[in-house]
Protein backbone atom coordinates (compact mmCIF):
# COMPACT_ATOMS: atom_id res chain seq x y z
CA UNK A 1 0.00 0.00 0.00
CA UNK A 2 3.04 2.07 0.04
CA UNK A 3 2.44 3.71 -3.36
CA UNK A 4 -0.71 4.85 -2.21
CA UNK A 5 -1.54 8.12 0.10
CA UNK A 6 -4.35 9.08 1.88
CA UNK A 7 -5.44 11.97 3.91
CA UNK A 8 -8.09 13.84 4.97
CA UNK A 9 -9.71 16.93 3.34
CA UNK A 10 -12.15 19.16 4.35
CA UNK A 11 -15.13 21.42 2.10
CA UNK A 12 -14.33 25.08 1.63
CA UNK A 13 -16.63 25.89 -1.32
CA UNK A 14 -19.51 24.50 -3.19
CA UNK A 15 -20.63 25.74 -6.39
CA UNK A 16 -23.14 24.73 -8.94
CA UNK A 17 -21.71 24.80 -12.62
CA UNK A 18 -26.04 23.77 -13.52
CA UNK A 19 -28.58 22.08 -11.95
CA UNK A 20 -27.32 18.83 -11.60
CA UNK A 21 -23.79 19.49 -11.39
CA UNK A 22 -21.65 20.79 -8.12
CA UNK A 23 -18.48 21.70 -8.30
CA UNK A 24 -16.57 21.14 -4.63
CA UNK A 25 -13.80 22.72 -3.43
CA UNK A 26 -11.78 20.70 -1.13
CA UNK A 27 -9.13 21.67 1.54
CA UNK A 28 -6.17 19.81 2.72
CA UNK A 29 -2.98 19.69 4.69
CA UNK A 30 -1.42 17.04 3.31
CA UNK A 31 -2.08 16.79 -0.34
CA UNK A 32 1.79 17.66 -1.86
CA UNK A 33 1.83 14.14 -2.43
CA UNK A 34 -0.84 14.15 -5.19
CA UNK A 35 1.25 16.87 -7.30
CA UNK A 36 2.48 14.22 -9.86
CA UNK A 37 -1.04 12.34 -10.16
CA UNK A 38 -2.49 13.54 -13.77
CA UNK A 39 -5.58 15.12 -13.16
CA UNK A 40 -8.75 12.78 -14.22
CA UNK A 41 -7.02 9.76 -13.22
CA UNK A 42 -9.58 7.73 -10.64
CA UNK A 43 -9.21 8.35 -6.66
CA UNK A 44 -10.96 7.04 -3.70
CA UNK A 45 -13.43 8.78 -1.43
CA UNK A 46 -14.10 7.65 1.75
CA UNK A 47 -17.66 9.51 2.69
CA UNK A 48 -18.31 9.34 6.33
CA UNK A 49 -21.94 8.08 7.62
CA UNK A 50 -24.74 10.42 7.13
CA UNK A 51 -24.93 12.63 9.77
CA UNK A 52 -21.37 12.98 10.65
CA UNK A 53 -19.03 15.75 9.42
CA UNK A 54 -15.58 14.25 10.40
CA UNK A 55 -14.43 10.78 8.56
CA UNK A 56 -12.50 8.24 10.17
CA UNK A 57 -10.22 6.32 8.00
CA UNK A 58 -9.93 2.55 8.15
CA UNK A 59 -6.50 0.76 8.21
CA UNK A 60 -5.63 -1.58 6.30
CA UNK A 61 -4.11 -4.90 7.99
CA UNK A 62 -1.72 -6.08 6.30
CA UNK A 63 -2.08 -9.82 7.60
CA UNK A 64 -5.44 -10.13 7.11
CA UNK A 65 -5.69 -8.19 4.16
CA UNK A 66 -9.06 -6.12 5.78
CA UNK A 67 -9.38 -2.64 6.17
CA UNK A 68 -10.19 -2.43 10.13
CA UNK A 69 -11.88 0.09 12.09
CA UNK A 70 -12.04 1.03 16.13
CA UNK A 71 -15.86 1.41 15.46
CA UNK A 72 -17.95 0.00 12.84
CA UNK A 73 -20.36 2.64 12.92
CA UNK A 74 -17.79 5.46 11.53
CA UNK A 75 -16.92 3.22 8.89
CA UNK A 76 -17.10 5.19 5.93
CA UNK A 77 -18.88 4.52 1.92
CA UNK A 78 -16.05 4.14 0.31
CA UNK A 79 -16.65 5.52 -4.04
CA UNK A 80 -14.62 6.54 -7.13
CA UNK A 81 -14.10 10.07 -8.10
CA UNK A 82 -12.06 12.22 -10.19
CA UNK A 83 -10.53 14.93 -8.88
CA UNK A 84 -10.59 17.76 -11.21
CA UNK A 85 -8.29 20.31 -10.52
CA UNK A 86 -4.98 20.94 -7.79
CA UNK A 87 -3.63 23.95 -6.25
CA UNK A 88 -0.88 22.88 -4.50
CA UNK A 89 -0.04 26.51 -2.91
CA UNK A 90 -3.17 26.99 -1.30
CA UNK A 91 -3.43 22.97 -0.60
CA UNK A 92 -7.21 23.07 -2.70
CA UNK A 93 -8.83 19.52 -4.37
CA UNK A 94 -11.81 20.38 -6.09
CA UNK A 95 -14.18 17.62 -7.39
CA UNK A 96 -17.03 17.67 -9.88
CA UNK A 97 -20.43 15.65 -8.96
CA UNK A 98 -22.90 15.03 -11.14
CA UNK A 99 -25.79 14.90 -8.84
CA UNK A 100 -29.56 13.68 -8.53
CA UNK A 101 -32.20 12.80 -6.21
CA UNK A 102 -32.33 9.18 -5.05
CA UNK A 103 -30.51 6.70 -3.10
CA UNK A 104 -27.14 7.26 -4.08
CA UNK A 105 -24.74 7.60 -1.16
CA UNK A 106 -22.22 10.10 -2.76
CA UNK A 107 -24.70 12.56 -4.33
CA UNK A 108 -26.82 12.92 -0.80
CA UNK A 109 -22.97 13.76 0.52
CA UNK A 110 -22.09 16.32 -2.29
CA UNK A 111 -25.72 18.11 -1.87
CA UNK A 112 -25.78 18.05 1.52
CA UNK A 113 -22.22 18.47 3.50
CA UNK A 114 -21.67 21.65 5.21
CA UNK A 115 -18.64 23.53 4.61
CA UNK A 116 -15.68 22.63 6.59
CA UNK A 117 -17.28 18.82 6.71
CA UNK A 118 -14.56 16.02 5.96
CA UNK A 119 -13.77 13.05 3.76
CA UNK A 120 -11.04 11.54 3.00
CA UNK A 121 -9.09 10.69 -0.40
CA UNK A 122 -6.55 7.88 -1.53
CA UNK A 123 -4.83 7.84 -4.69
CA UNK A 124 -2.37 5.87 -6.27
CA UNK A 125 1.20 8.04 -6.54
CA UNK A 126 2.09 6.22 -9.99
CA UNK A 127 0.07 5.87 -12.91
CA UNK A 128 -0.74 5.15 -16.51
CA UNK A 129 -1.26 7.83 -19.68
CA UNK A 130 -5.42 8.45 -20.00
CA UNK A 131 -5.11 8.62 -23.38
CA UNK A 132 -2.61 7.67 -26.29
CA UNK A 133 -0.63 10.04 -28.62
CA UNK A 134 -2.91 9.80 -31.75
CA UNK A 135 -4.64 12.45 -34.22
CA UNK A 136 -8.70 11.90 -33.72
CA UNK A 137 -9.90 11.09 -30.51
CA UNK A 138 -13.99 10.71 -30.33
CA UNK A 139 -15.23 10.65 -26.61
CA UNK A 140 -18.61 9.24 -25.28
CA UNK A 141 -19.93 10.24 -21.72
CA UNK A 142 -22.83 10.98 -19.98
CA UNK A 143 -22.79 13.21 -16.70
CA UNK A 144 -20.77 11.14 -14.72
CA UNK A 145 -17.68 10.83 -16.82
CA UNK A 146 -17.55 14.72 -17.76
CA UNK A 147 -14.64 15.60 -15.04
CA UNK A 148 -12.57 12.67 -16.68
CA UNK A 149 -13.11 13.76 -20.08
CA UNK A 150 -12.70 17.57 -19.08
CA UNK A 151 -9.04 16.56 -17.64
CA UNK A 152 -7.84 15.01 -20.55
CA UNK A 153 -9.29 17.53 -23.30
CA UNK A 154 -6.96 19.96 -21.52
CA UNK A 155 -4.20 17.76 -22.02
CA UNK A 156 -4.83 17.70 -26.08
CA UNK A 157 -2.55 19.63 -28.81
CA UNK A 158 -3.59 21.50 -31.17
CA UNK A 159 -3.19 19.60 -33.83
CA UNK A 160 -5.56 16.91 -32.32
CA UNK A 161 -9.17 16.51 -33.90
CA UNK A 162 -11.71 15.83 -31.27
CA UNK A 163 -15.51 14.65 -31.18
CA UNK A 164 -17.20 14.95 -27.66
CA UNK A 165 -21.36 13.55 -27.63
CA UNK A 166 -22.02 14.29 -23.65
CA UNK A 167 -25.47 12.90 -22.21
CA UNK A 168 -27.14 15.51 -20.22
CA UNK A 169 -30.48 16.19 -18.89
CA UNK A 170 -31.81 18.99 -20.53
CA UNK A 171 -30.56 22.19 -21.76
CA UNK A 172 -29.25 23.60 -18.38
CA UNK A 173 -26.87 21.25 -17.78
CA UNK A 174 -24.82 22.25 -21.03
CA UNK A 175 -21.98 24.33 -19.72
CA UNK A 176 -19.13 24.51 -22.96
CA UNK A 177 -16.49 25.40 -20.33
CA UNK A 178 -16.80 21.51 -19.35
CA UNK A 179 -14.78 20.93 -22.76
CA UNK A 180 -11.96 23.70 -22.94
CA UNK A 181 -9.06 22.67 -25.74
CA UNK A 182 -6.78 23.82 -27.69
CA UNK A 183 -7.88 20.78 -29.88
CA UNK A 184 -9.87 21.10 -33.28
CA UNK A 185 -13.22 20.07 -30.97
CA UNK A 186 -16.86 19.39 -32.58
CA UNK A 187 -19.39 18.93 -29.03
CA UNK A 188 -22.55 17.55 -29.20
CA UNK A 189 -25.08 17.39 -26.49
CA UNK A 190 -27.78 14.48 -25.97
CA UNK A 191 -31.21 15.47 -23.73
CA UNK A 192 -31.91 12.22 -21.70
CA UNK A 193 -34.22 13.70 -19.03
CA UNK A 194 -34.55 10.08 -18.00
CA UNK A 195 -31.14 7.80 -18.34
CA UNK A 196 -32.60 5.66 -15.33
CA UNK A 197 -34.82 4.49 -18.40
CA UNK A 198 -32.60 3.98 -20.94
CA UNK A 199 -30.59 6.00 -23.11
CA UNK A 200 -29.78 6.42 -27.44
CA UNK A 201 -26.26 7.50 -26.58
CA UNK A 202 -24.78 4.55 -28.16
CA UNK A 203 -26.54 4.61 -31.38
CA UNK A 204 -25.59 8.10 -31.93
CA UNK A 205 -22.12 7.71 -30.95
CA UNK A 206 -21.59 4.45 -33.21
CA UNK A 207 -22.37 6.88 -36.02
CA UNK A 208 -20.31 9.31 -34.96
CA UNK A 209 -17.26 6.73 -35.12
CA UNK A 210 -17.38 5.64 -38.04
CA UNK A 211 -14.80 8.18 -40.03
CA UNK A 212 -12.08 6.51 -37.41
CA UNK A 213 -12.35 3.01 -38.86
CA UNK A 214 -10.87 4.77 -41.76
CA UNK A 215 -7.74 5.54 -39.90
CA UNK A 216 -5.09 4.19 -37.45
CA UNK A 217 -4.37 7.10 -35.71
CA UNK A 218 -7.48 6.63 -33.57
CA UNK A 219 -8.99 6.33 -29.99
CA UNK A 220 -12.19 6.54 -28.78
CA UNK A 221 -12.88 7.12 -24.86
CA UNK A 222 -16.09 6.11 -23.39
CA UNK A 223 -16.78 6.64 -19.84
CA UNK A 224 -21.30 6.28 -19.32
CA UNK A 225 -23.67 3.52 -18.23
CA UNK A 226 -23.02 0.02 -19.25
CA UNK A 227 -25.52 -0.73 -20.86
CA UNK A 228 -24.17 2.24 -23.42
CA UNK A 229 -20.53 1.05 -22.93
CA UNK A 230 -21.35 -2.75 -23.83
CA UNK A 231 -22.87 -1.46 -26.99
CA UNK A 232 -20.06 0.64 -28.48
CA UNK A 233 -17.32 -1.62 -27.09
CA UNK A 234 -19.36 -4.59 -28.70
CA UNK A 235 -19.63 -2.61 -32.23
CA UNK A 236 -15.91 -1.39 -32.74
CA UNK A 237 -13.94 -4.76 -31.18
CA UNK A 238 -16.52 -7.22 -32.52
CA UNK A 239 -18.06 -5.94 -35.51
CA UNK A 240 -14.75 -3.77 -36.85
CA UNK A 241 -12.08 -5.72 -34.95
CA UNK A 242 -10.45 -2.52 -33.02
CA UNK A 243 -7.67 -3.58 -31.28
CA UNK A 244 -7.77 -2.47 -27.77
CA UNK A 245 -5.34 -0.14 -27.82
CA UNK A 246 -8.13 2.15 -29.49
CA UNK A 247 -10.66 1.98 -26.95
CA UNK A 248 -10.99 3.02 -23.15
CA UNK A 249 -14.45 1.43 -22.21
CA UNK A 250 -15.64 2.33 -18.59
CA UNK A 251 -18.71 1.60 -16.65
CA UNK A 252 -19.75 4.00 -14.58
CA UNK A 253 -22.79 2.62 -13.22
CA UNK A 254 -25.48 0.82 -14.16
CA UNK A 255 -29.28 0.66 -14.45
CA UNK A 256 -30.90 -1.19 -11.87
CA UNK A 257 -27.77 -1.69 -9.59
CA UNK A 258 -27.28 0.38 -6.55
CA UNK A 259 -24.53 1.69 -6.05
CA UNK A 260 -23.29 -1.11 -3.35
CA UNK A 261 -24.38 -4.05 -5.79
CA UNK A 262 -21.64 -5.73 -8.27
CA UNK A 263 -21.50 -4.44 -11.76
CA UNK A 264 -19.08 -4.48 -14.52
CA UNK A 265 -16.48 -1.62 -15.23
CA UNK A 266 -13.79 -1.68 -17.26
CA UNK A 267 -15.59 -3.47 -20.42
Amino acid sequence: MSNIHRTVIRVVEKEYLSPNFLRITLQGDDIAPYQEVPLGVNNKIFIPPKGHTTVEMPIFNEETRLWEMDNEANRPTVRTYTHRLIDLEKGLLTMDFAVHEGDSIACDWAMNAPIGSEIGVAMKLNHRELRPEVDNYLFVTDMTGIPVVSAILETLPETANVSVIAEILDKSDEVPEHFSTRANLTLEWVHNPTPDQGSTLSERAITLAKPLHLTDSRFVHVTAEYATVRAIRDHLRNDHAWEARDLFACSYWQIGKRENEPREKRI
